[in-house]
């Protein structure tokens, strides 16, 4: 009896011990201020070895790690951030906390140390040889060859830098004889022979091709006039390119910087600024500003924006110094061909806001082609242009028009316009978004420089001929619109141009089920493309500005098929992993905070509205989630979430500034729901009440759901809706509204961050309303919810800031002082810091109350006296109000009528 005795008491003993071993923390603040996250990766030019940040570990600092990638090798250093790998891939380079410089040899324990550097360069190709570092107290530099440890040092020297292809080093001595002059040098590596390629005085800006063989320098001349001196190796001496008196006759433009040298070298492109033509004071001090219908912008936006720097670029031809004037004001040069030959300027008519583009003729957007010789220029005949685009070799135009939903070319040379998709049937509209009316996917690359273009359609990868000549090819063979899986270009660098027979890697997403991964596809060759991995993951998320972890780009090893990727999942932090093939991932960091909390989980739901419409939905449930139990569920939501499945969403006071925090309030408790949003243009909070009304029928007859307790709540564009649902309908017990819009009549006309909020309501705006509100008065009253604020039942708590520059803190006042007019429990928090948002102590002061809120109307815990009682003005920053009341239980609805 004795021995079962005892075997009963250790085996619940040890599993009592395991049980509290294996209870998790619930998050709260103090997990927010322990939370890591990663910087961005960095992978040498040889695949082997990768470099990261971890920030805030330790707490409050950040560890820089160095990993091989197929070993066990690793070197972590406490309090570094910036770090470098030799070109040969032997070496990392970085700076520690005590000012050494470290040249740690890459999978070895060996690191030479140099005390006292503030300052380190290298070159970025080459054979990895040499570097150049400067010490704390020195204005001399060493350069040293790391293989041979044999260096040179360079007296005051006030910068440098090295020729890509590290054979050159650059640099600037200053005070040369003792007198205020400067010498532009050039060192050969090899040799050691020296070069002075330019003497005089204040040199600003410098640029260089990449073995230093053409070097432009931007210096002070005589009389503080700006010069630009332009050095060939072929001619051995630097001469005078062009100065601010070679543009004296240009409305008082002088320079301002060079902005970068064509690959040749034949041509140097310069920004000038035009000299602020207002010099005279104001005659007295006026009380007036003149608003007038003649302004060609609002007369807030110019007293925002001041008296505008004008700026123009220019292409000077190196060798005859002629002039081609590419952009003036108000005019910008936003695409140019590869060899910097031919360029896309666009222009805005008048000096009007282009934000009136669609109505302003003073604002009107134009597009022109120019060259940089100044031969062609030639103004281009487009309508409901959305997407434009040159071609490498500067011969086509490529520009999607939103009118009649197809894209066209122009054949510079020949001035031909042709549309190039219209036998093709398909939608190029983006699937992920409507807020910005129908939006194209857009161009993916270029085709051998000129003789294709790659275009996305909706799911798809096209290959078109610009002529029209050649029939187009899916190059995805329709592998996407079968399978309800997007594709996108996985790889950056391959947006800047493919050729024929490269095989391409391809991000995917399966929009059904929200597994991302990759496929690969050969361009210009038959075949579906074929699948390398696909899961339950974020690799990366394309294109989508609902998802706030979206990913990164696989980061590509210079000289090999070697390639660094994040990987997340909504259990599984995104960690770095490395990959030859994207089929096989080895990891490469190994956070996991989540571990150590009750985390949650995601499952995808799918409903119908009451219109038939099938909206799908995230439901966020706790890690310790008891079907034997009933939770209280808010809903949160903004445009089309469901796309975030896998999502890692990192804990902190609020989920973009204004928004609660999911990973907490599941982690306390409670359940979340965010549903997606169908809309109908001219009638938007309409599609808002059918997908809350059905999705929370649908939620409310789960079995661990508590039908009683139902919050909804949302920021901006979702406190719009909130506001508008809970005029609505009065299934829901509590809710909150932050940084929303009221009353859209109001705000239709009201001037956000110095300019108008009509565009936001209008065609193609998040607004929705599809027209202005005279053509449509009716609907901007049936979608506001100020105008039937006595139908409110459930308690609101509204947050504003009172300098938001996109929703005015007046809305929020319109439609509170409604709701307290009408007895109504409703609460406005009003941040005097902060925008459309807010950070640090506010942040954390709104979690706070925000939780008390739900906690109180969706858990039943007693109300804090801020809810019960308020906090009087004269005790703001003395009492905050926070304690919980136990004399008053809830607060109660008054009559006022």
């Amino acid at each position: 009896m004795k021995r079962v005795f005892w075997t009963f008491y250790f085996v619940f003993f040890a599993i009592c011990c395991f049980a509290q071993r294996e209870k998790k923390h619930l998050i709260d603040s103090t997990a927010y201020d322990r939370w890591p996250s990663l910087g961005s990766p960095i992978i040498s030019n040889d695949g082997k070895y990768t470099a990261y940040e971890i920030q805030n570990e330790p707490i409050g600092n950040f560890t820089l790690v160095l990993k091989e990638n197929s070993g066990d090798w690793e070197e972590r250093f406490i309090g570094v951030r910036y770090v470098v790998f030799s070109a040969d891939s032997k070496d990392a380079i970085l700076i520690d906390t005590t000012n050494r410089l470290c040249i740690v040899k890459l999978g070895e324990r060996t690191i030479d140390k140099i005390d006292d550097v503030s300052y380190f360069n290298l070159p970025s190709n080459g054979d990895g040889e040499w570097i150049g570092y400067k010490c704390s107290k020195s204005k001399d530099i060493t350069v040293m060859n790391i293989r041979t440890k044999r260096k040179r040092s360079l007296s005051s020297v006030s910068s440098f830098s090295f020729s890509k292809d590290g054979k050159v080093l650059l640099y600037v001595i200053d005070s040369v004889n003792r007198q205020p002059n400067q010498q532009l040098k050039r060192l050969h590596l090899s040799s050691g022979i020296e070069e002075i390629l330019w003497s005089g005085r204040g040199i600003e800006d410098m640029i260089l091709n990449h073995d230093a063989s053409r070097v432009a320098v931007m210096v002070e001349g005589k009389n503080a006039c700006k010069e630009i001196w332009y050095y060939q190796k072929k001619k051995g001496r630097a001469e005078l390119l062009v100065s601010d008196e070679s543009f004296s006759g240009q409305e008082g433009f002088v320079l301002d910087r060079i902005s970068k040298m064509s690959a040749d070298g034949k041509y140097l492109f310069l920004t000038l600024v035009k000299l602020h033509k207002t010099d005279f004071k104001a005659k007295e001090n006026s009380t007036v500003n003149v608003w007038s219908y003649l302004d060609n912008k609002l007369q807030s936006a110019q007293l925002q924006d001041g008296d505008p720097e004008h700026f123009s670029s220019v292409a000077v031809d190196v060798a005859s110094h002629h002039i081609t004037y590419l952009s003036k004001s108000n005019e910008f040069v936003i695409a140019s061909s590869a060899a910097d030959q031919v360029h896309l300027v666009e222009s805005v008519l008048g000096d009007g806001d282009r934000t009136e583009s669609s109505w302003n003729k003073k604002a009107l957007i134009t597009y022109a082609v120019k060259s940089s010789d100044g031969k062609i220029d030639i103004p281009l005949k487009l309508e409901g242009v959305h997407v434009i685009s040159i071609s490498p070799d500067g011969k086509y135009v490529i520009y999607f028009n939103n009118i009649n939903k197809n894209y066209y070319s122009f054949e510079v040379p020949s001035g031909i316009y042709r549309k190039i998709t219209g036998d093709i049937n398909t939608s190029w509209i983006d699937c992920y978004r409507d807020d910005a009316g129908e939006v194209p996917r857009g161009i993916a690359a270029w085709v051998d420089n000129d003789y294709a273009v790659l275009l996305y359609d909706r799911f798809d990868i096209w290959m078109i001929d610009p002529t029209g000549n050649r029939k187009p090819i899916n190059i995805t063979e329709g592998y996407g619109k079968q399978h309800n899986i997007i594709f996108f270009l996985a790889m950056l660098e391959d947006s800047k141009g493919v050729s024929r027979g490269k095989t391409i890697l391809l991000n995917a997403l399966d929009i059904t089920t929200k597994k991302n991964g990759y496929y690969k596809t050969v361009i210009g060759r038959p075949g579906m493309p074929e699948k390398l991995t696909m899961g339950s993951y974020i690799y990366k998320l394309v294109g989508n500005p609902y998802i706030d972890q979206s990913g990164i780009y696989p980061v590509k090893a210079a000289h090999r098929d070697a390639y660094i990727v994040s990987r997340m999942s909504a259990t599984e932090y995104p960690n770095y992993f490395y990959t030859t093939n994207f089929i096989d991932f080895r990891p490469i960091s190994s956070l996991n905070p989540e571990k150590s909390y009750n985390w949650y989980t995601t499952e995808l739901h799918s409903w119908k509205t009451d219109d038939g419409r099938i909206l799908q939905g995230i439901l966020y449930k706790p890690e310790d989630f008891d079907s034997n139990k009933v939770y209280p569920v808010i809903f949160q939501y903004y445009e089309r979430k469901s796309f975030g499945l896998n999502e890692y969403l990192t804990p902190s006071d609020l989920a973009g500034g204004c928004d609660l925090n999911i990973p907490t309030y599941v982690s306390n408790g409670y359940i979340v729901f965010s549903p997606d949003i169908a809309y109908v243009i001219g009638d938007p909070m309409a599609g808002t009440l059918s997908a809350l009304t059905s999705a929370a029928r649908y939620v409310k007859y789960l079995p661990y759901v508590n039908k009683r307790k139902l919050g909804i709540g949302g920021c901006s564009f979702g406190g719009i809706q909130t506001n508008y649902l809970i005029t609505h309908t009065n299934i829901f017990t509590a809710a909150y509204s932050s940084s929303g819009m009221s009353d859209l009549v109001s705000a239709y006309g009201i001037i956000v961050g110095g300019r108008s909020n009509q565009s936001f309501f209008e065609y193609g705006g998040q607004g929705r309303m599809g027209g202005t509100l005279w053509q449509a008065p009716e609907q901007y009253i049936r979608n506001s919810a100020i105008f039937n604020a006595d139908k409110v039942v459930t308690p609101l708590l509204l947050m504003h800031t009172t300098k938001d520059a996109m929703s005015s803190f007046l809305q929020a006042t319109e439609f509170f002082t409604a709701l307290r007019r009408l007895g109504k429990r409703v609460w406005l928090l009003e941040y005097t810091d902060g925008n459309h948002g807010i950070r640090g102590r506010s942040a954390r002061d709104f979690n706070i109350r925000l939780k008390q809120f739900f906690d109180h109307y969706l858990r039943d815990l007693p109300a804090p006296r801020w809810m019960t009682r308020g906090v009087p003005a004269e005790m703001k920053g003395i009492d905050n109000g926070l304690e919980l009341d136990n004399r008053i239980k809830t607060p109660v609805v008054i009559e006022t009528e």
